[in-house]
């Protein structure tokens, strides 16, 4: 199970608050924290937990807190390609999180500053991509470093998060796209209210030549659409366990991670939906990021209690 994730890195400051302040309003957190984030290593740690082979690649800032690397070893994430970049410091993202809900600003620092094409091609990341299952990338870097990674992977996911324009020929390399509903409609071009509103958009999007769409809908669950041959679009719509959720901050990167895992390993995508699915329920549990990823074993142990997949319509 070698999984690849190439994307951003940051050291988050979390503000736990009793709600989410309003525009231009000044509110007074009741505790703040401070941790390692960035959907690129939330991404790498939960699929390691999940129990994939994982290297890491990505940009942080000169003389960094060794408590960063550190953090990522104790969960065996490789580290070979993590680069240091001179004059700059690493991505800093303040997050505020109020009963479940989260809302964030990201300073992107290194994560934006990445050799030429022609210098990634011969790099130690361009080894470890073209050898790995599974590619994984977000959108927390330049969109060029992505297409790079997709050109050079053998199989590809993107996360398309925040959301932004996609160009065509890394769509149709994606497999699968994953989304949240807003990251959906800002492709699709279409608002988001409902699964099946969620499942005509993504098979909308296999029709027109991307490989598969994962659509996360919170606690509503998931639907999937993948292309089976030229004309054939099949879906399904994966229900969530009821929760209560006490910080929903990274549970999307918990399902990346776990869904890469999975496919590494040779699932199909209705079942590691299931298995994602299982482990972003486990992951809002608890507060924060990695430590609230789940393991392997606390995934499988958790899916009989995830409903059974059914039709979309």
């Amino acid at each position: 199970m070698s999984v690849v994730v190439l994307g951003s890195v940051n050291h988050d400051v979390v503000c736990e608050v009793e709600r989410l302040p309003g525009p231009g309003e000044t509110i007074l957190a009741a505790a703040t924290r401070t941790n390692l984030g960035g959907k690129g290593s939330n991404q790498a740690v939960a699929a390691a937990k999940a129990g994939a082979s994982v290297e890491f690649v990505a940009r942080i800032g000169e003389d960094p807190d060794p408590a960063l690397r550190k953090s990522l070893c104790e969960y065996s994430v490789g580290l070979e390609a993590v680069v240091e970049v001179p004059g700059t410091r690493t991505g800093t993202a303040y997050i505020t999180v109020a009963a479940g809900e989260n809302q964030i600003v990201v300073d992107p620092g290194a994560n934006f500053r990445w050799e030429s094409d022609a210098e990634l091609d011969r790099s130690v990341a361009a080894e470890q991509i073209a050898a790995a299952e599974v590619v994984v990338a977000q959108l927390e870097v330049p969109i060029r470093v992505v297409r790079w990674a997709a050109r050079h992977a053998r199989r590809f996911i993107l996360n398309a998060a925040p959301a932004t324009d996609l160009p065509a020929d890394l769509l149709r390399r994606c497999d699968p796209l994953i989304v949240n509903e807003s990251e959906l409609a800002a492709v699709t071009g279409h608002p988001i209210t409902t699964p099946q509103e969620a499942c005509v958009q993504a098979r909308n999007l296999c029709l027109n030549g991307v490989p598969a769409v994962v659509a996360t809908l919170g606690a509503a669950g998931a639907v999937w659409a993948r292309r089976d041959g030229s004309a054939a679009v099949a879906a399904g719509y994966q229900p969530a366990p009821r929760i209560d959720s006490a910080d929903s901050t990274g549970a999307g990167d918990a399902f990346v991670g776990a869904l890469a895992t999975v496919l590494a390993d040779g699932a199909d995508l209705p079942s590691g939906v299931a298995f994602a699915t299982a482990a972003a329920a486990l992951a809002v549990q608890s507060p924060g990021t990695h430590a609230a990823y789940p393991s392997r074993d606390q995934i499988i142990a958790t899916l009989p209690a995830v409903p059974p997949a059914r039709d979309p319509h």
